[in-house]
């Protein structure tokens, strides 16, 4: 039996589809999984991208607020490099207008089937992951992808106590983390405050972040690597009332690595974003790779 084609358009697409050995032949402008170098890109992007010289996360936040005020589609297929793929499989998500493309039934070619990545929890995860390999032909790669998710989870070795924890997803202005994030917070050991498991990442003021009180803050501003998120902590702890926080001002800021960890819901990324946090929630050193601690600095007057 011949392997399916499988177009991403998304960065999960295309790790989920990874994780269970399928076939990619086209993937979305964001796709960073080793198996999307050199293949045909799908999809672009309305809004500036970050970059050193480009808009900070300010800016870019007004962008993005007034195209969806406005109607406006934030990303856009290539229907014609699409169509020249001929997929037999489109693998998009229905979760996120702001974070990444979706496709509906005019995008797609003559054959292809439609399945909508839709994951904002663990449970979410578990039924993507069946989709999809059921849609391929493998569902018994599915199931073996959700025992090693069990497994990798069952085994992470937790703090003693139970730290409060404020993630952020983004920092100008304050958003905190939401969907799956709270749950990946409680199985490394942590109480994630102002938002629960499920809850979409919403707007914070600082004045109620700093009533929570939190132990430690954990920084994972949607999109960035972990140069970027640590250069924009360091930024924000000089120019926000972050750097007035108690557990700030005591050295437990942490940037992390969001691509990988946490701005997407993908097997991988579950178990390696859980067994992170739970190393900080430990007071154990992360992988560099992932996580470095941002020194306070005295705010800017």
């Amino acid at each position: 039996m011949r392997s399916p084609r499988i177009a991403c358009l998304v960065p999960a697409a295309t790790d989920l589809a990874a994780s269970l050995g399928l076939e990619v032949v086209g993937v979305s402008h964001e796709c960073d999984h080793p198996i999307a170098r050199g293949l045909p890109v799908l999809t672009r992007s309305r809004i500036a991208a970050m970059h050193p010289q480009g808009p900070g996360p300010a800016e870019i936040d007004l962008q993005v607020s007034a195209a969806v005020a406005a109607g406006e589609p934030l990303y856009q297929v290539d229907r014609e490099a699409l169509a020249r793929l001929a997929p037999d499989l489109v693998l998009s998500q229905s979760i996120c207008d702001v974070c990444a493309a979706r496709a509906d039934g005019c995008d797609l070619p003559a054959g292809a089937r439609l399945v909508e990545l839709a994951a904002t929890s663990l449970v979410g995860l578990a039924d993507d992951v069946r989709a999809v390999a059921a849609a391929a032909g493998v569902p018994a790669r599915g199931e073996a992808v959700l025992a090693d998710i069990a497994a990798h989870h069952a085994a992470l070795v937790r703090p003693l106590e139970r730290p409060r924890v404020l993630a952020l997803e983004w920092g100008h202005p304050p958003f905190l983390g939401g969907h799956w994030v709270p749950e990946l917070v409680a199985l490394a050991g942590g109480e994630h405050l102002l938002s629960g498991p499920g809850q979409p990442s919403r707007r914070a003021a600082w004045p109620e972040i700093a009533a929570a009180d939190p132990d430690i803050v954990v920084f994972m501003p949607c999109g960035y690597d972990l140069a970027a998120a640590a250069a924009e902590a360091a930024e924000l702890c000089q120019r926000s009332p972050l750097g007035e926080l108690r557990c700030v001002r005591d050295g437990q800021l942490w940037a992390v690595d969001a691509v990988d960890l946490f701005s997407r819901c993908t097997p991988q990324s579950v178990i390696d974003g859980a067994a992170v946090l739970a190393a900080l929630f430990r007071g154990d050193e992360p992988p560099i790779v992932w996580a470095c601690r941002i020194e306070s600095t005295p705010a800017l007057s």
